[in-house]
């Protein structure tokens, strides 16, 4: 036991009884602080944040849901022939588009692979399936390995991950209790959660173009985010799928491989095309964003690279430019990118 040195110097001149009664004393004040939720050494200790406490994001209850075999994922009917798989029970929120043509259906992410999405996918369609990624992160891919005809971007970023996929100390965040309902999926074996690696069927470009069937998805490169961002465009419908370059909420723009110079010119050239589309259709929290927020995100960036939009300092060493409805969380080492 450590003691200030006041205390200490009374403590030693006590006799036996007197230390005996000062113990008690102690233990009993200690106890008492402690069940107010007081600290002894002077700091409230806050709670553990459990994630099934959270409710489900304002805004679903908005959107026609489609009942299927996995209550791990919320289906939602985003219209055109188009269908977002939500994992709510995750603090990613991610979300992965069945987007439907006449002869084949094209899967846009596969989600966290804590549950299996292709019996999802089976239940909503028989179309053969194609599944690209917005990108490689570890929250977009986990049900690739479910899937045989994968496209993906050519870079080195992405072989390295579809080759590797994500180890459990690289994820095991994802299955903690502040971050996962274990309630919602109480089989899964969060002591051995990782991404499994994958095969591609067919590596693309910019500017590639999947045709479905009477429906064409143009695969535009976007990056910034991660070398392998894309965004899809399909321009008859007026539906611009955005990846994580845009959502309601905090943009991360903090991991490796983020390049804020190439984010600006992503985002700028996604907001042209938001100007010309009736949906935009973002991969985390809400699966339906009005055009002119992607638009204002571009305008509020573009002040972040001048320097007239000022931050204000945020966990792990970066800054969070707040912007209203959504925020740029931006790593402090990462700005150093913009003053050369």
């Amino acid at each position: 036991m450590v003691f200030c040195p006041y205390i200490e110097l009374i403590f030693v001149s006590m006799n036996t009884r007197n230390r005996y009664r000062f113990f008690v004393t102690i233990f009993l004040l200690t106890a008492i602080l402690s069940a107010t939720g007081f600290s002894v050494v002077g700091q409230a200790t806050a709670p553990v944040e459990n994630w099934c406490s959270k409710p489900l994001r304002p805004g679903l209850e908005n959107l026609k849901e489609i009942k299927t075999c996995k209550a791990w994922f919320k289906v939602y009917d985003v219209g055109h022939d188009t269908y977002a798989i939500d994992e709510p029970y995750n603090w990613e929120e991610t979300i992965a588009y069945l987007i439907l043509g006449k002869d084949k259906a094209l899967l846009f992410d596969t989600g966290m692979g804590l549950d299996t999405i292709s019996l999802v996918i089976k239940e909503l369609t028989k179309l053969p399936i194609i599944v690209l990624n917005s990108h490689t992160h570890p929250d977009h891919i986990g049900g690739n390995n479910e899937f045989s005809d994968i496209f993906a971007m050519n870079t080195r970023y992405t072989r390295i991950n579809a080759a590797k996929g994500y180890p459990h100390n690289d994820v095991k965040w994802e299955v903690s209790p502040a971050s996962f309902c274990i309630a919602s999926l109480p089989h899964e074996d969060t002591a051995n959660y990782h991404i499994k690696p994958f095969k591609v069927a067919q590596f693309i470009n910019e500017g590639f173009e999947i045709d479905l069937g009477g429906r064409t998805i143009k695969v535009i490169a976007t990056p910034g985010h991660t070398p392998d961002a894309i965004c899809l465009y399909d321009k008859q419908a007026g539906y611009l799928w955005c990846g994580d370059s845009f959502y309601e909420g905090p943009i991360l723009l903090t991991g490796h491989g983020t390049d804020l110079r190439a984010y600006q010119q992503s985002i700028n050239r996604m907001a042209q095309l938001a100007a010309k589309s009736t949906r935009v259709l973002p991969a985390h929290n809400l699966p339906i964003a009005k055009p002119i927020l992607l638009i204002q995100a571009a305008k509020e960036f573009n002040q972040i690279v001048s320097g007239m939009k000022k931050g204000k300092p945020g966990e792990n060493h970066t800054l969070i430019f707040d912007c209203n409805k959504f925020s740029y969380q931006i790593g402090e080492r990462y700005l150093a990118q913009l003053r050369h």
